[in-house]
């Protein structure tokens, strides 16, 4: 029997939210009963929201059953940057943002390194995939988008100067053009990607 909606969706808001803060280390697995009491919830929902974010690539089916948070690897690392990359370069060729909903580098708050910085980041993102008009394309930059958040999280003790980054990449996105905008969202990535391996290894810490 499937679990009541409002439940099994409270259940995945839920969830998904420990995992992308980072509350899971990567290989962790998800106590299912420890979860649904602490969420107030049955078992049923929780195996709900654990399917779909198995399905985001967010959970995996653990080796002995039940699930777990992925284990990153440099290469996963370095891949789901560049992946991220594309996807957006992608959408900004066949598709200018009309700034509706984005936020441009003087509108995004007082931002400091760590957690603000993250959450601004995923923010500026994921605001541009809300506008993507092609529904596949949204899909594929939220996912990888909510990926990298836990990434994220750790930039702050490999990279620095990121608050300044991130304003010059909404710039760029808001209002850049040509191949400066392109070279400007590229160097960010790339510039994660030649440190994937720290990255990972401050994950492994978290």
């Amino acid at each position: 029997m499937s679990p009541e909606p409002v439940a099994a969706d409270r259940a995945y808001a839920l969830l998904k939210a420990d995992i992308l803060s980072g509350r899971f280390a990567p290989g962790e697995a998800i106590i299912e009963r420890a979860v649904a009491s602490e969420y107030g919830v049955s078992i049923s929902p929780i195996r709900d929201a654990a399917q779909r974010l198995v399905g985001e690539y967010l959970l995996e089916i653990g080796s002995g059953g039940g699930f777990r948070v992925p284990i990153v690897t440099q290469a996963a690392v370095r891949d789901l940057y560049n992946w991220h990359d594309h996807l957006v370069r992608h959408l900004l060729k066949v598709q200018m943002p009309t700034g509706v909903s984005i936020p441009n580098a003087w509108s995004l708050p007082n931002i400091s390194e760590g957690e603000p910085v993250a959450r601004a980041a995923t923010g500026l993102f994921r605001a541009l995939a809300d506008q993507a008009i092609n529904r596949e394309h949204a899909r594929a930059l939220h996912a990888a988008n909510d990926r990298l958040h836990a990434m994220r999280l750790q930039e702050h003790h490999v990279l620095g100067d990121l608050e300044m980054e991130l304003r010059q990449v909404a710039l760029a996105i808001h209002s850049g053009s040509g191949l400066n905008r392109f070279s400007v969202l590229r160097a960010y990535h790339r510039r994660r990607m030649r440190r994937a391996g720290r990255i990972c290894e401050a994950l492994r810490r978290a």
